[in-house]
């Protein structure tokens, strides 16, 4: 049965991990087979030093009653662009052997990080455990997340062999399509684009549960620091004069793939085809570059998105549980 987080005891009270326990905790965050946990953590804390993520916001349970302090339960919120954080919980030495206990810290850790972010660097906290991490799920509702759905996480084969033929792009009548050009702050396609993000969420069926939590210029800003940003790979779609629509395709160097950061219609833009065009015109724009996969992320009530992204050869290779946490103006509780 999900908790609200006051019934959190009161007797857990997790602290901000000290730097000569750091390593214990990365130990509980990062799974790695017996023997090599001490490797895996030291490489997880090496990583996020070279990428500049602070671990101020690592928080844990420490037993203090034996000769040395250990860390028993952890949580850690990164903080990334557009005013968000995301959030890691540690993971069960056996995961067929929960306790009770180790639930509860759990959840106070994932709640002191999140209660510790400061709102105005802040405004989301949000989690992705695999469908099947019910020990993750349950510290993450507990300490009062959201769930805003199931993700589906989906792959085109671009290589080379494999590559799918170039498809013809039928654009509906009266649509003119051309790439964003200035995307700079108070920018004519900046305003452009932020139109066309907050008509694109009107009866969605992409986790509907997130509109309204986010300020349009910082989920802009989470799409623009997705891989490397080529406004040639950003597309506005005009009926007329007024933009309807929009696909943000961005390079992932480091994986050799590309993204489908997002795809979004204006109600009187769905019906007609023109989700279809976009994504098609993408993919074959897309023959010309290093990247030999598309992929993209949906939630599994998207029933049109879905049979869109199949019909087009995507497969399905992962899958995630998304939650979120608005950041508010509050103090912090139970924790110190």
């Amino acid at each position: 049965m999900a908790r609200h987080p006051k019934s959190i005891a009161d007797s857990i009270r997790p602290e901000r991990i000290p730097e000569h326990l750091r390593l214990d905790a990365a130990k509980k965050l990062v799974p790695a087979p017996l023997g090599e946990q001490d490797a895996a953590a030291r490489r997880f804390l090496a990583g996020a030093q070279a990428a500049g993520f602070g671990l101020d916001n690592l928080w844990g349970t420490i037993d203090r009653t034996g000769h040395e302090p250990s860390v028993r339960e952890v949580a850690l919120a990164l903080i990334g662009p557009g005013r968000t954080a995301m959030v890691f919980v540690s993971t069960p030495a056996d995961t067929s052997r929960l306790s009770e206990q180790s639930r509860t810290e759990r959840a106070a850790c994932a709640e002191a990080a999140t209660e510790h972010l400061d709102p105005d660097l802040v405004a989301l906290a949000q989690g992705l455990p695999e469908p099947s991490d019910r020990w993750a799920i349950d510290a993450f509702r507990d300490a009062g997340f959201l769930h805003v759905g199931e993700l589906a996480y989906l792959r085109l084969d671009l290589r080379t062999g494999r590559k799918p033929p170039s498809r013809p792009v039928r654009w509906p009548e009266g649509i003119v399509v051309r790439p964003v050009q200035d995307l700079s702050p108070a920018s004519p396609d900046r305003h452009r684009l932020a139109h066309v993000l907050e008509h694109s969420y009107r009866d969605t069926l992409d986790c509907p549960e997130l509109c309204g939590l986010r300020d349009t210029e910082d989920v802009i800003e989470s799409h623009l620091a997705t891989g490397e940003f080529d406004p040639a790979r950003w597309m506005l779609a005009f009926d007329g004069a007024q933009a309807v629509g929009c696909i943000l395709i961005s390079l992932i160097p480091d994986t050799g793939s590309a993204e489908l950061v997002y795809i979004g219609l204006a109600p009187e833009a769905r019906g007609r085809g023109l989700g279809a065009a976009l994504l098609t015109d993408s993919i074959n724009r897309l023959a010309d570059s290093p990247a030999q996969s598309l992929v993209c992320a949906v939630d599994r009530r998207n029933a049109p998105a879905l049979r869109l992204y199949k019909g087009l050869g995507f497969a399905e290779f992962s899958s995630r549980d998304a939650w979120v946490k608005p950041i508010t103006h509050h103090g912090p509780r139970n924790v110190h």
